[in-house]
């Protein structure tokens, strides 16, 4: 491949929100240094990029419609390393340019971990910030090693996509993200079944110290604000993050952590936002139960992207 960081193929998931993909595109090119035929853009259901002219400069992938980040990651890896060159698959979501990650960190990443040399177990994921599971829970903390600490790489469990790097490994292995859990913890499954498979998932401790602030609710909902709606303006969300922890529960932990799970949905429903999402959440805790997971037409995005004016 020419022009960028060898042996790399981002892959863009984006669903309505065609300029903060666009914007994240351009970033790619400019300041990762891809070339455009490096860059896979996974379109989910509607949107695209906001120029005709850029997606005709890179790979488009469009899907009938809208599988959520597991179905659509899981087709971007499979195109990304359809090229048997391609030795790494840099996953973004469409938003991650709204947080305050250095640039360049593509061809760095891959430096640190290259200077590694073998490890046990091999590297399979590098992810931007990272969290570890507490006790027997199943609630996990953000992991932000100390400042000062020199690791450039430190292990961790599980993770928030963001933008991270996957080793090819990984993918031969037969490890993607599974498409039934369409959206919600779907990210910490794949993680789980990457270390399970043997591997080992690594945060960036550089970005993870970088944006530890941008990592509480607070912090996220600064970062995105004017740009996209935050977590709070979208109760759907709320259905999937109560329904998808059972499966999680039972995928890759204890039965104790539904115990757990239960009672943090309470607390999650005396801070919620509103009915909307009071009524996602008792929803989602019944569907888990029933084992249930794909889409629920009536929990989806409306609203990708704000524009100039628009009400927050």
């Amino acid at each position: 491949m020419s022009g960028g960081p060898p042996a790399v193929t981002a892959v863009v998931l984006t669903h309505l929100r065609p300029r903060l993909a666009g914007d994240l595109v351009r970033s790619l090119v400019a300041d990762e240094g891809l070339a455009p035929s490096q860059i896979v853009v996974v379109v989910s259901g509607e949107g695209g990029l906001d120029s005709p002219e850029l997606e005709r400069s890179v790979r488009m992938l469009r899907l009938p419609r809208n599988l959520g980040p597991a179905g659509g990651f899981s087709a971007g890896l499979v195109e990304a390393f359809s090229d048997p060159s391609v030795e790494w698959a840099y996953l973004c979501e469409d938003d991650v340019g709204l947080f305050d990650l250095d640039l360049p960190r593509v061809s760095v990443l891959i430096e640190r971990v290259h200077d590694l040399g073998h490890t046990e177990p091999p590297i399979g994921a590098v992810v931007a910030y990272g969290r570890r599971f507490v006790g027997n829970s199943g609630h996990s903390i953000n992991f932000v090693p100390p400042s000062g600490a020199h690791q450039d790489l430190s292990p961790v469990d599980v993770a928030a996509r963001g933008a991270t790097l996957i080793a090819r490994p990984v993918f031969d292995a037969g490890v993607l993200p599974d498409p039934q859990w369409f959206f919600g913890y779907e990210d910490f499954d794949f993680f789980c079944r990457v270390r399970e498979a043997g591997f080992s998932v690594m945060v960036d401790t550089v970005a993870a110290r970088r944006v530890a602030t941008q990592q509480t609710s607070i912090g996220r909902d600064a970062a995105v604000a004017n740009r996209r709606p935050t977590d709070a303006q979208e109760p759907w969300r709320a259905y999937y993050l109560a329904r998808n922890f059972f499966a999680l529960a039972r995928r890759h932990g204890h039965p104790r952590w539904i115990g757990w799970h239960l009672v943090y949905s309470m607390r999650r429903m005396q801070l919620a936002h509103g009915r909307a999402e009071r009524m996602a959440t008792v929803h989602g805790l019944w569907d888990g139960a029933l084992g249930r997971l794909g889409e629920n037409p009536r929990y989806r995005r409306s609203v990708g992207e704000l524009h100039p004016g628009d009400p927050h």
